[in-house]
């Protein structure tokens, strides 16, 4: 199961990567479609839809990255570091619902993505370089 664990770890990373990416892509096609016409819902979703259904699929690896580091019995630490990132998932989540009836508070979105990235990124190393590499080449040993 650990097996499973490592490999879906870096699923995980890779799809952070890509929705950070789809992230960039709508931003670039709506300011291209401004220069055309006037905005409206459909050309903003037309342009941000790929990052907003991909990023229901995250949470979901989330999910599964939780339940498989549980089912390996990978230890608390490890445990806890996946159920972070599930946590920081559904935030992220919530930010940008919240995000479309309070713009101030949209400002936490991608602040919040870096967070996931930063963290699915030491999960994924540590899946596969094994535990205690992290703090050991944190720590300076």
């Amino acid at each position: 199961m650990e097996g499973v664990y490592r490999v879906w770890a870096a699923i995980v990373a890779a799809a952070v990567i890509v929705q950070i990416g789809f992230a960039g892509y709508g931003a670039f096609y709506v300011a291209h479609k401004v220069d055309d016409a006037p905005v409206n819902e459909d050309i903003f979703m037309d342009g941000w839809g790929l990052h907003s259904g991909f990023g229901y699929l995250v949470i979901l690896s989330g999910l599964l990255l939780l339940l498989f580091a549980l089912a390996a019995r990978l230890g608390k630490r490890r445990v806890l570091r996946a159920l972070g990132l599930f946590g920081l998932l559904i935030v992220q989540m919530l930010l940008a619902w919240f995000g479309f009836e309070f713009p101030v508070i949209g400002i936490l979105h991608p602040i919040n993505a870096f967070l996931i990235l930063g963290l699915v990124g030491t999960i994924a190393y540590e899946a596969w370089r094994g535990p205690g590499r992290v703090e050991r080449v944190a720590g300076g040993v």
